[in-house]
């Protein structure tokens, strides 16, 4: 487990204005040219595109969990229409034009993933389908890898602290969170590589949101403990996992995206 790195620094921001707090703490490791300014705004809609997903994801649990075979908002174009508006109502801006192939590829993703889900979704007997933002995150992540388009997305922490081993940092990541645990900030690179290939690279620091702490906080925060008598309490979240114990001052790991820049010419 991470200890508190940086007391206080993120906890009175709200979860929806991190970005913007974040953004006046850019970093660059080079001089960005008018290339360079372009593909970060694209990473940065990117990132808010992808996190947009994972909170409506968290705010919608009772549909996902619920025994209705009634799912629409959980599918197809309405799926992204409700994105859109977590997307307006969080960063208080129009969601982006589909102007770019890889906008239009994570949308579609998007889709794709929720549909492979449709029979967890609809089955009346599971009452925990174990569709959240963490998982969502990691099946979409999965799914982009596979379409070969040059465009990768990642959730990820340090290894000391990541549940599942196929979300473990690179060494790119690793270096990155170090310098991000030590001086918060959006660290983007323009002059990186990805399986030997040049790429432009971001990561973006994500504060712990309180609905983060419902799995990776300590036993109060488990929904599982609510209405028992602390004798009863578990420290085992609803995904089976032993709850880390953190708090809202912990690092939360961040959003690490990279496009090869061989697809942008």
């Amino acid at each position: 487990m991470i200890k508190p790195y940086c007391k206080n620094r993120f906890s009175n921001i709200k979860y929806g204005a991190v970005f913007t707090a974040l953004i006046s703490l850019l970093f660059t490791p080079t001089p960005l040219l008018a290339d360079d300014l372009a593909t970060k705004k694209l990473i940065g809609e990117i990132t808010k595109m992808y996190m947009s997903s994972m909170v409506y994801i968290f705010k919608h649990q009772q549909l996902i969990n619920g025994q209705t075979l009634y799912k629409s908002d959980l599918q197809g174009d309405k799926f992204i229409n409700n994105i859109k508006d977590v997307y307006r109502a969080t960063y208080d801006e129009s969601f982006p034009l589909s102007d770019h192939f890889a906008k239009k590829v994570l949308l579609e993703t998007m889709i794709e993933v929720m549909d492979d889900n449709k029979p967890l979704l609809q089955d009346t007997e599971i009452g925990f389908k174990g569709i959240i933002p963490a998982t969502f995150a990691f099946q979409l992540s999965a799914k982009l890898a596979t379409k070969g388009v040059g465009l990768k997305i990642k959730f990820t922490r340090t290894n000391d602290s990541i549940r599942n081993v196929l979300n473990r940092p690179d060494s790119w990541e690793s270096s990155v969170m170090q310098k991000i645990i030590k001086k918060p900030q959006i660290y983007y690179d323009n002059n990186a590589k990805v399986n030997g290939k040049a790429a432009f690279r971001q990561f973006t620091p994500l504060p712990l949101a309180p609905y983060c702490l419902a799995c990776h906080g300590s036993p109060k925060d488990n929904p599982l403990n609510h209405g028992k008598e602390r004798s009863e309490w578990t420290d085992i979240d609803m995904t089976g996992f032993t709850m880390e114990n953190w708090t809202m001052d912990d690092f939360g790991g961040g959003v690490s995206i990279s496009i090869e820049k061989a697809i942008l010419q």
